[in-house]
């Protein structure tokens, strides 16, 4: 099954310090912005940068925004991987033997969304746009 590399995500602790850093210092185009994550242009995969868990106002993000067993501490970053049936995917990483901490699950911002865990627990999303 084919994946891409869709996104990397940095937490950081001052978000607007964070978007002036990658906008104007190093030159990425602002893709999309929300309240508490910025997406950049940067080439084939994007760059998010998301208000850490530990600097938001609210102690619990909503559940859309947060992959199960993710870090989201100033300084982390997280990946995630397109595939383009991910119902499909799904089932042949069962077979593997791979674990999910969340199955396929649409989410609130066009995707839908599953994590697996590799070897360490090490979270990784796998993603397939809905359409």
């Amino acid at each position: 099954m084919l994946m891409r590399l869709q996104s990397v995500i940095i937490h950081c602790s001052d978000l607007p310090r964070s978007i002036a850093f990658y906008r104007d210092r190093l030159g990425f185009p602002v893709k999309r912005q929300y309240a508490e994550q910025t997406e950049f242009h940067c080439g084939p995969v994007t760059l998010v940068l998301r208000l850490a868990e530990s600097a938001q106002a609210s102690p619990e993000p909503a559940a859309a925004t947060r992959w199960p067993g993710s870090a989201s501490a100033p300084g982390r970053a997280q990946i995630s991987f397109e595939v383009l049936n991910l119902d499909a995917f799904y089932s042949e990483m069962k077979e593997k033997g791979v674990e999910f901490a969340l199955p396929p699950t649409p989410q609130d911002f066009g995707r839908k969304l599953a994590v697996l865990l590799d070897p360490d627990g090490f979270p990784i999303a796998v993603t397939q746009e809905i359409r």
